[in-house]
């Protein structure tokens, strides 16, 4: 969890529309929510996330998201 006072993900119009598609039960996830007090810095890294993966490669999205899970597995990723 984050150690900044961060805003809802609705504090703005702005931020309610980057935020979107990706909130869940309890907001958007804590590596994405650190960066919504800069909206154009929250686009910029969602963009790029786009651009190199998920779709990026001739993998396919199943093949992408195993390989991830097994990284995110080895690298002691909580989240």
């Amino acid at each position: 969890m984050a150690w900044i006072e961060l805003p809802g993900d609705e504090g703005t119009r702005e931020l309610e529309r980057a935020t979107r598609g990706m909130r869940r039960g309890t907001g958007v996830p804590h590596v994405v929510g650190v960066m919504k007090p800069s909206v154009p810095t929250l686009r910029g890294v969602l963009a790029m996330n786009n651009a190199v993966t998920f779709g990026g490669s001739t993998l396919g999205r199943r093949r992408e998201e195993l390989i991830s899970t097994v990284v995110s597995a080895l690298n002691d990723c909580f989240y």
